[in-house]
């Protein structure tokens, strides 16, 4: 097997790490960027209540994982070689779920947590359901209105809804989805979305420092997912540079994805673009900064659009679905399919739109109130006594 186990320097891992002493803990899987971020505010929370536990790596972005867990002072205990590429999808599933399973599989932990609708996520649980571990499902129950779009993630989602034992909603639609599956109520928990836990701590932490105002417009711009590569990539190129045509004030700003069918065209396209700066993909802390210093997103992501309200910042989402109803009930987020030759109309019209208050983070907001985390390891508090007294 190619994995290690490593003690990291951080006071959090100093409370955690008893790798002598692993009858009764939580191993929590991660293998890309948003997993890390909704995981860390979890993994934060077990070492504030001493629970053991086990941070993995999966490998499938192991340079990424390691970055971002570090923004939140924290490290991987077990870290797998980088998934190797694969012809066939299947293969790439199968490899990664044999990973896994043999390190579940050497610490027996009492809960496994996967998190989302990535390929780390499916694998992970698919081990833990063969492993006899308890899995729980960060994030769990979002939907679309077609089980083939998006491809992979709502694939994944549902079949990972199969297997688990634990299911931690994010919203009340997605509560709603996981009844009308038939899922049992007493293993669904409506707890809101990690990922407004660490978008509440950065957002605490910027507010230490002075943000100067943007003398420009500034667009902010994201792709990653699948749906988006190649032909429409391109077309949201067409559109920045239409954009850019329109006023010599604004700016626009590209992290790039490293897949090639978004940085191909993105770098083929805009690179002579003047108005759009080309950059490698942020730190979080970067990313939060410049989100809520823009005057329109134009995303793929998901979590974005969790994050989009709290900060103030319209939001366009270049897909013809999306599994977070809740955000578009926000007026803060629009979809916007059928990309050729809407996308700049759209966003000059939400350009356009005096801007509005941002959400508070409470009791009343779509995706919780910040405080999932504490909610997620209440009821793992709950399983694990459950078990050792059986």
């Amino acid at each position: 097997m190619s994995h290690t186990i490593e003690g990291m320097n951080s006071p959090l891992h100093s409370v955690r790490l008893r790798i002598a002493d692993r009858d009764r803990c939580v191993l929590l899987i991660v293998g890309t960027r948003p997993e890390c971020i909704k995981m860390a505010p979890v993994i934060r929370e077990l070492a504030a209540q001493q629970v053991d536990t086990i941070v993995v790596n999966s490998g499938q972005h192991p340079s990424a994982v390691n970055r971002t867990l570090l923004e939140f002072g924290l490290g991987c205990d077990v870290q797998l070689g980088a998934l190797p590429e694969f012809s066939q999808f299947e293969d790439a599933c199968d490899h990664l779920e044999v990973e896994l399973f043999a390190v579940v599989r050497r610490f027996s932990p009492e809960v496994v947590l996967v998190q989302g609708d990535t390929l780390t996520a499916y694998a992970g649980a698919r081990a833990a359901y063969r492993a006899g571990s308890v899995l729980g499902h960060v994030e769990a129950g979002l939907r679309t209105d077609d089980p083939a779009e998006p491809f992979p993630e709502e694939w994944f989602r549902r079949e990972i809804a199969r297997y688990a034992a634990l299911h931690f909603a994010p919203c009340r639609s997605a509560v709603v989805n996981l009844r009308a599956e038939g899922i049992d109520g007493d293993a669904i928990h409506h707890v809101g979305n990690t990922g407004i836990d660490s978008l509440l701590w950065m957002l605490r932490e910027l507010g230490r420092a002075t943000v100067a105002p943007s003398r420009n417009a500034l667009v902010l711009v994201t792709l990653h997912r699948r749906e988006n590569y190649d032909e429409n990539a391109e077309a949201v190129c067409d559109a920045l540079i239409e954009l850019a045509a329109t006023s010599a004030d604004l700016r626009m700003l590209f992290p790039v994805h490293p897949n090639p069918g978004v940085a191909e065209p993105a770098r083929r396209r805009l690179r002579s673009l003047a108005a759009c700066e080309l950059v490698e993909p942020m730190s979080y802390r970067d990313f939060i900064r410049h989100a809520r210093q823009a005057s329109l997103i134009v995303s793929d992501s998901g979590g974005i659009q969790e994050e989009a309200p709290h900060l103030g910042t319209p939001l366009l989402v270049p897909r013809c679905n999306t599994e977070r109803p809740e955000a578009l009930d926000t007026g803060f987020v629009r979809l916007i399919g059928g990309m050729h030759g809407a996308i700049a109309p759209a966003a000059l019209q939400l350009l356009a739109t005096p801007r509005r208050r941002a959400l508070p983070i409470d009791d009343a907001a779509p995706f919780g109130a910040g405080d999932a985390a504490g909610k997620i390891v209440g009821v793992l508090a709950k399983v694990l006594r459950a078990r050792i007294y059986t």
